[in-house]
């Protein structure tokens, strides 16, 4: 009994071979009940150790797909709310999309717009960063994430820049270590990205560049997490 345990794999394999070489096939119906038992046993072993060896799997953490099934309220905030004059808007498509399009104006000391979401509450602590899928226009745009944090009284915005491919869809990898702290154009260099305590998530651009933009984004996600074992 112990031999045919031992042995009972490696007939298995060997009986595959002769029948991928077209040699004429065991008739495992002749064969002793205990001895095709342990073939199915010794296969049966291999699959269930090569599972246990292989490592978890990635998984992401959806922040919006832009289906209009997360609830999140979106708006868009222009440098108006500083004397600016551009304009900026959100169109969803049928294809759950979003198309974030407008004109940069640098008069009166503008120069930005940007869309973002309304308050949340986010702990993406496990995880290594933001994965954006998006067209744009070739032009640079910034990811920024809102925590806790304060200056003056007010929200630290924490940024990072991706820069698109006109006319082409591709996917922007964009670190938390990559996001800096900054309020209002002042840079903060010793506020520190807190990932278990995002509040906001925008998009902006203001690349001092007066003509229209125009950016389409599928989805905003997380990347780098590793999957709990069940």
């Amino acid at each position: 009994m112990l031999l045919i345990l031992m042995f009972g794999p490696i007939f298995f394999s060997a009986a595959f071979s002769l029948a991928a070489l077209r040699l004429p096939a065991v008739d495992t119906a002749s064969l002793h009940p205990t001895l095709v038992a342990a073939c199915g046993l010794g296969l049966c072993f291999s699959i269930g150790v090569k599972g246990a060896d292989e490592p978890s799997a990635p998984r992401a953490h959806s922040i919006t797909e832009f289906d209009g099934k997360d609830g999140i309220d979106w708006q868009v905030v222009n440098d108006g709310v500083m004397g600016g004059l551009s304009e900026g808007k959100l169109t969803p498509s049928d294809a759950g999309t979003m198309l974030f399009s407008g004109m940069l104006s640098l008069e009166n000391n503008g120069g930005f717009s940007t869309f973002r979401s309304g308050g949340l509450k986010l702990d993406l602590s496990s995880h290594l960063g933001l994965l954006i899928r998006v067209k744009g226009d070739g032009r640079t745009y910034q990811v920024r994430l809102a925590t806790d944090a304060v200056f003056r009284g007010m929200e630290v915005s924490f940024a990072a820049e991706f820069t698109t491919i006109k006319g082409e869809w591709m996917k922007a990898k964009i670190p938390f270590a990559g996001f800096k702290g900054s309020f209002r154009g002042l840079d903060l260099p010793d506020e520190r990205l807190d990932t278990s305590k995002v509040r906001r998530v925008s998009i902006l651009i203001g690349d001092k560049k007066q003509t229209p933009f125009s950016v389409e984004l599928d989805f905003i996600r997380t990347y780098g997490a590793t999957a709990t074992k069940g």
